[in-house]
């Protein structure tokens, strides 16, 4: 079992603590990553069966998901002692762009993978997707069954009835941003504050917003196609709906892997960023359930549902340009 290290200077004394018996330094890398541990710790720990490289991971927490991440890396970029970011979606890598804390990925890494899910500039590159969708208690829900986001500002509903993780963190703070990106400012701020006037719950995360709703104590709420599957996998009494196939489509979700410049361990970083991104791995993170849409193809079917999903149609540097201004009005409407 892996556990964080306290201090991250304990990171650089790690690095050089030699083979037990014997004088050869262990070769190691330090990953940190928003991508649950259920899912990661196994693919690092197939990483180092085959290349002997030991993985020191540094996890964020699901209420701070990704976020708390971005702002670590940002805070240490003088002296960096990360050297991979495995990050749960993409919208936040065009901040560490523009920080120019990430250096270009080997140009052998990420094989495949899509040109509109890559950096231009070779600086990351997103695999493993996952989409938003509409979790329905089908016991609990009274009045239609919503088929849109914009569904969450429906007074249709009773109060309290409905939920979503606070929209300032993870992949609701993406999916908030894209909606300003797509509605513009205006609808967008008004969309959500009629979502706060509904009285819609705001929970910390996306699973919490499953196990209520899965428990009954919400009658339907918007998260992630893994945390869905989860609950469909336990035989809750559930569907699932992916919103906005009529219109704008849904948030398509990639993750994301970059390498940090400066990091203390260069060649280890691009064997990982390579293995990260390989195939091989999205694959198995599929069948774990992380993810339900390969990078690799277009209009995939996605397991959950059956069908071809529409994504919404944005770059995520469009997404990135709208992060300030919902960060501020959200912040304002839901308190932080």
């Amino acid at each position: 079992m892996r556990t964080c290290p306290l201090v991250v200077g304990l990171i650089a004394v790690l690095a050089m603590v030699p083979f037990a018996g014997c004088g050869v330094a262990r070769r190691v890398v330090v990953c940190y990553t928003s991508v649950d541990q259920e899912y990661a710790g196994p693919v690092f720990d197939a990483f180092e069966a085959q290349t002997g490289i030991h993985v020191l991971v540094v996890y964020d927490t699901e209420a701070a998901k990704t976020t708390g991440l971005v702002n670590r890396l940002i805070a240490e970029q003088a002296h960096p002692a990360c050297d991979v970011f495995w990050n749960n979606e993409t919208t936040q890598m065009s901040l560490l762009v523009q920080h120019g804390i990430l250096r270009r990925l080997p140009d052998d890494a990420g094989q495949g993978i899509l040109a509109r899910y890559r950096d231009p500039n070779g600086l990351w590159a997103g695999h493993a997707a996952r989409f938003r969708v509409l979790l329905v208690n089908t016991k609990v829900l009274k009045g239609p069954i919503p088929s849109s986001v914009l569904d969450l500002a429906s007074s249709a509903y009773p109060r309290g009835s409905v939920g979503m993780a606070m929209p300032l963190f993870g992949t609701t703070a993406a999916h908030a941003a894209a909606l300003y990106a797509v509605l513009g400012e205006t609808r967008a701020r008004s969309f959500f504050q009629q979502v706060s006037a509904a009285g819609v719950r705001i929970v910390d995360g996306n699973a919490t917003v499953r196990d209520l709703v899965a428990q009954g104590v919400l009658a339907w709420g918007i998260t992630d196609s893994d945390d869905a599957l989860v609950a469909v996998k336990r035989g809750d009494p559930v569907s699932v709906v992916v919103p906005d196939q009529n219109g704008m489509g849904t948030l398509v979700i990639p993750s994301s892997v970059a390498v940090i410049r400066g990091s203390p361990h260069v060649e280890e970083a691009d064997s990982l960023a390579r293995y990260l991104l390989s195939e091989e791995v999205e694959t198995t993170l599929m069948q774990e359930g992380y993810c339900q849409l390969s990078t690799r193809q277009e209009g995939g079917i996605a397991p959950l549902t059956g069908t071809s999903i529409k994504g919404m149609d944005l770059d995520p540097r469009s997404i990135q340009v709208s992060i300030a201004t919902a960060k501020a009005d959200l912040t304002s409407i839901f308190g932080q």
